[in-house]
């Protein structure tokens, strides 16, 4: 190979790798990640222990009961007995106590339920911010509001380089979080809603 090919090859490796680097290249593009999915996975919340659920049943007082996620995941309801809790929507709730009821009464049952009270919920937040550590909001929160609770960027963080670390159903993955998307350009959607147990990590 001539004196020219070799420069020209070392030329393209040595490209491929700085292209490869944190911040050069990829920093100008938004991170490919389907977001509205995203935030349809959070978009209901997930009950969890300590949690204190509001059960109403129409025209009924005796399934209608303020009672508490215990830490097994199970809540007790009168006629029905133990319903699974933990991990669940309020409305999967709901139906399941209605379900469970409509064996002792001649109709089914209408049931809501509702989060009164948020004790299971908790995010953390790690790395270059004023105030790291775990956090336990009393509502959903999104990234942008769990740094403001974090106190924060430090001066030596990379705003741009945030990342939310997830474990859920689908297994553990690495959602990037590009503060300029978010606040330099309007994009509100990488401002996600965060599930408990998140890690909002700043580099």
């Amino acid at each position: 190979m001539c004196s020219r090919c070799v420069r020209i090859a070392l030329l393209c490796s040595a490209l491929t790798v700085l292209m490869a680097l944190p911040g050069c290249g990829a920093r100008a593009r938004a991170p490919r990640v389907d977001f509205d999915a995203e935030r349809r996975a959070t978009s209901a919340y997930a009950v969890g222990p300590g949690d204190v659920l509001e059960v109403r049943a129409w025209k009924n007082e005796a399934l209608s009961q303020r009672v508490t996620v215990r830490p097994d995941g199970f809540i007790t309801i009168p006629l029905v007995g133990d319903v699974l809790a933990s991990g669940r929507t309020v409305m999967g709730i709901a139906e399941d106590i209605a379900t469970q009821a409509a064996k002792f009464y001649h109709e089914k049952p209408v049931v809501s339920v509702e989060v009164a009270e948020l004790h299971s919920y908790r995010v953390y937040v790690m790395g270059e911010v004023s105030r790291p550590g775990e956090f336990t909001p009393r509502a959903q929160i999104t990234v942008l509001q769990a740094l403001a609770l974090a106190g924060g960027f430090t001066r030596f963080a990379d705003p741009d380089e945030v990342v939310i670390v997830r474990r859920d159903a689908s297994g553990e993955r690495r959602i990037p979080f590009v503060f300029d998307e978010v606040v330099g350009k309007g994009d509100l959607r990488g401002d996600l809603p965060l599930q408990t147990n998140d890690t909002v990590v700043v580099p």
